[in-house]
């Protein structure tokens, strides 16, 4: 009786000690999106000064043309930038719940493979065929579950990968494109 019950407090504990670490991951996600929303406050406050100093300094309709346009890449990539960063920290918190739900998985599997040794010595004369297979069944599926899993991250990390990479070549080209039809036009 005493071995049921510490087993049960050392599975409680195993939990909470699981969902400490998922909110300890949740929080340094969100103090890093934090972080990124103060950086670029102060750098968009920083910006807005510099531009209202040079807005104030405009004599002429050209000068304002120019200044606008000497305004608008620098705030695109800066945009993009944010995004990229943004991305970025949100692709590090999925890759680190990912690894706790694996964890948690693999426990699982260990589990459930204990639990059929333990049976199979519990069990009657000539069982072991039944528990092997099912040992083989759990190893199986594990196997093939770790697979897809694995293939899907790759596949979708590439996909995510090639799509930022793609809208900031396009807004690049774009932003070239009217720099170059800016100064055909002067």
């Amino acid at each position: 009786m005493s071995t049921q019950t510490q087993d049960f407090v050392a599975l409680g504990q195993a939990q909470f000690d699981k969902a400490v670490r998922l909110s300890s991951l949740f929080i340094s996600s969100a103090e890093r999106v934090a972080n990124l929303q103060l950086e670029l406050s102060r750098k968009v406050l920083a910006d807005n000064a510099q531009t209202l100093k040079a807005l104030t300094e405009v004599k002429d309709a050209k000068a304002l043309s120019d200044l606008q346009a000497s305004k608008m890449q620098p705030a695109i990539d800066q945009a993009f930038s944010t995004a990229r960063q943004v991305y970025d920290v949100a692709v590090a918190t999925q890759n680190e719940i990912t690894a706790l739900f694996e964890e948690q998985i693999a426990d699982l599997n260990k589990s459930v493979l204990t639990t059929l040794d333990q049976l199979a010595k519990n069990a009657p004369a000539g069982s072991d065929v039944a528990v092997n297979a099912l040992k083989n069944f759990v190893t199986t599926t594990n196997a093939a579950f770790e697979s897809v899993t694995e293939t899907a991250r790759k596949v979708g990390s590439e996909l995510a990968e090639a799509s930022v990479e793609a809208a900031s070549n396009s807004v690049k080209a774009a932003g070239a494109a009217a720099a170059r039809a800016k100064k055909t036009a002067a």
